[in-house]
């Protein structure tokens, strides 16, 4: 961006301190590494409760995903793009892929969390064109398989959404801006046309985000850990009714830690015949094996909806060198 403050509203949360003035603007830091950073990979029981009873604000989250998407498609493409711009774009992608994994995987409990769900929902889904209605939908199985596993990652599960705002009456102004529904990506990321807006100094901190890889083993190692740990709490809670409930909301802190390491895995790109990539075919693996476990079906169709997804990332890091996976998912979604 070409103030602090712009490049601020991006990714306010990237650092720690980007105050304005001359002061140097800290590294853009991954939302899925700063969600689970906290907790090591032996928890205790009261650390995986407080995990579970701390949400973050998914909304915000949603429109950090937007944000940074939005900021990706106005890079230059072709011809026109640098090495360095190529490099930005796969950093805002990476940032916006692991904002909405964080709104997926994260469990529906307030009306808020519906319709941050919801709302990064329609602002992602697979556009195909739409059909009459005695027209047979044309759709490819690959298609329909991505559209079915995108519905089901952003699903809000069994909680009841009361209607939106109200239908304005005959003597209502203000229709213009008259709300859509409580929470609207559109309203809270208004569209912006133009060139990027990124300068020179956004898109090299841009840049060094990308090299800062992460160690993709490490973090199927921690996904395999917390879920052995959620197994184990859910049989203690099974054999021990009257006091359950305590296991329970650990088990489920312990998944949420397991799955957001498994989507920062899922996300980031890996180079052909490397650890990483055989860290990602072993995370493919593993989640098959919870197709048939008590895991929520939301947080497997998000894992299995971001590898989908981060092969347009890996295309764009480093085409024909990174690791593009299209598993055979064990169809429970």
């Amino acid at each position: 961006m070409t103030t602090n403050d712009q490049d601020r509203s991006i990714t306010p949360m990237s650092t720690d301190d980007e105050g304005g003035g001359d002061r140097p603007l800290g590294p853009i830091r991954d939302p899925l590494d700063e969600a689970i950073r906290g907790i090591g990979n032996d928890p205790s029981l009261a650390e995986l409760i407080a995990v579970r009873e701390h949400a973050p604000d998914l909304r915000r989250f949603a429109i950090e995903a937007k944000r940074c998407n939005d900021e990706a498609g106005r890079l230059p493409y072709g011809l026109e793009q640098t090495k360095e711009d190529k490099m930005a774009q796969v950093g805002l992608q990476i940032v916006g892929l692991s904002g909405a994994a964080i709104v997926a995987i994260w469990p529906t409990d307030t009306i808020e969390d519906a319709d941050a769900k919801r709302a990064l929902a329609r602002e992602t889904q697979p556009h195909y064109g739409d059909t009459d209605f005695e027209v047979a939908p044309m759709l490819s199985v690959e298609d329909a398989i991505r559209i079915r596993l995108h519905r089901a990652a952003f699903d809000v599960g069994a909680l009841v959404v009361p209607p939106g705002p109200a239908v304005p009456a005959p003597s209502d102004r203000d229709l213009a801006t008259w709300p859509l529904s409580r929470f609207d990506l559109v309203d809270a990321v208004p569209l912006t046309g133009g060139p990027a807006t990124l300068d020179g100094r956004a898109i090299a901190r841009w840049g060094a985000f990308v090299k800062a890889y992460p160690d993709l083993t490490t973090l199927v190692d921690r996904f395999s850990t917390m879920i052995t740990i959620a197994d184990r709490l859910t049989v203690i809670a099974n054999r021990n009714e009257l006091d359950s409930a305590p296991m329970r909301r650990a088990a489920e802190g312990a998944r949420i830690l397991g799955y957001l390491a498994a989507a920062r895995a899922a996300i980031w790109p890996a180079m052909l015949h490397s650890a990483d990539a055989q860290a990602k075919l072993r995370l493919v693996a593993l989640i098959n094996d919870r197709a048939c476990r008590c895991d929520p079906l939301h947080q497997q169709a998000a894992i299995r909806h971001l590898v989908s997804e981060a092969n347009w990332i890996a295309k764009r890091f480093r085409f024909g060198g990174t690791l593009v996976l299209d598993p055979a998912w064990m169809p429970i979604v």
